[in-house]
C-alpha cells in the first residue's frame, strides 16, 4: 500500500464518482480504478459500493476513511513541523523572582540557546499549553499540573534580607516587605512571620521585585528572598522565631498525549541538564 493510493482512495470518497476523482487529481479513470481494486485486495474486502447513481462507501470503507483522515493530517502536520526542527532556542517561561534569581545568565549571553519569557503563573501555564513555550519554571504548583510533565525540581534557598550597613538594632525594628501576589510563597512565609514578631512589624507590599529590592538596599526594609538575590549592598539577616517552610523550584513542560510522538527537539534536548545546573549552582 502506497500513501497515494490512500490519497486517491480519500477523492473518491470526497467525490463520490471515481471519474471525477480523477480529474480532480490528473488521473486517467482506468488508474483510478485499479488503484482501488488494489486497496480493496491488500484489505481483503470490497470497499465501495458501485452502481449506476454513483459511488458509496461500505462499512469497511467507512473505517478506512477513518484512518486515511488521521494519516493524511499526520503527513501534513510533518510537511510543516519536520522543515522547522532544525536546532532552535529553547522558550522558557518563568516568573519575575525566578527570572531574576537564575536567570539572567541566560538573558545577557545572546548565544545561550534559551530565550526567557517572564510572566505571571497564570500566564505561563496558558503560553505552555497553547505551545507557544518550551517549559516554565515556578515556584508553585499550577493549577494544571495534571496536564504537564515535570522535568525537574529542586529547593530554593531563601533568606531574610536587609541593607548591609544595617546593625542588628536598627533591623529588628525595620518593616517587612512583601510582593502583593496571594499566591507567592514569600508572601505568605512573610505574613507568617508578621504574626510572630513582638512587637508588631509593619508590612510594607511591593508590586515589582525592582521596588522590593530596591527598598532592602536602601537599609528601609527586610524581604524574604531567594539567596540568589543577595547583592553586595545587601545582607542575610536572622529573625528570632523564624522557621522557613521550603521552597520548591519545579520545571514543567506539556504533557504529550498517549500514543503521539515525543522526540526530542533539536537544540531543546540537551538544555534540561544546563537549566537544572544554574537552578542548583
Amino acid at each position: 500500500m502506497e500513501l497515494n493510493d490512500l490519497e486517491l482512495f480519500r477523492c473518491v470518497a470526497r467525490f463520490g464518482s471515481m471519474s471525477k476523482a480523477a480529474a480532480e487529481l490528473g488521473y486517467v479513470q482506468s488508474n483510478v480504478t485499479a488503484r482501488i481494486q488494489t486497496l480493496e485486495r491488500e484489505f481483503g474486502v470490497a470497499l465501495l459500493n458501485r452502481s449506476p447513481k454513483g459511488i458509496s462507501l461500505r462499512p469497511e470503507g467507512k473505517r478506512l476513511l477513518a484512518y486515511a483522515e488521521q494519516i493524511h493530517q499526520l503527513v501534513e502536520q510533518a510537511k510543516a513541523e519536520v522543515p522547522s526542527m532544525r536546532a532552535r532556542p529553547m522558550r522558557l517561561g518563568a516568573s519575575q523572582t525566578l527570572t531574576a534569581a537564575y536567570l539572567n545568565p541566560l538573558i545577557r549571553d545572546p548565544d545561550s540557546g534559551i530565550q526567557v519569557f517572564t510572566r505571571s503563573l497564570e500566564q505561563l501555564a496558558h503560553l505552555l499549553e497553547s505551545g507557544e513555550l518550551d517549559a516554565m519554571l515556578v515556584n508553585r504548583e499550577p493549577e494544571q499540573v495534571d496536564r504537564l510533565e515535570k522535568v525537574f525540581e529542586a529547593d530554593e534557598p531563601i533568606a531574610w534580607m536587609g541593607g548591609g550597613s544595617e546593625q542588628d538594632s536598627v533591623a529588628a525594628d525595620l518593616p517587612l516587605l512583601a510582593a502583593r501576589d496571594p499566591e507567592c510563597p514569600y508572601r505568605r512565609q512573610t505574613l507568617e512571620q508578621l504574626k510572630r514578631c513582638d512587637p508588631p512589624r509593619r508590612l510594607i507590599e511591593a508590586d515589582t521585585l525592582e521596588s522590593l529590592v530596591t527598598i532592602v538596599e536602601s537599609g528601609h526594609g527586610l524581604a524574604l528572598l531567594p539567596i540568589a538575590l543577595l547583592t553586595p549592598p545587601m545582607r542575610i539577616v536572622q529573625l528570632p522565631g523564624f522557621d522557613a517552610e521550603k521552597v520548591r523550584i519545579r520545571c514543567y513542560r506539556k504533557t504529550f498525549p498517549s500514543g503521539t510522538f515525543d522526540h526530542p527537539t533539536p537544540g531543546i534536548s540537551n538544555e534540561w541538564e544546563r537549566l537544572r545546573a544554574l537552578i542548583t549552582r
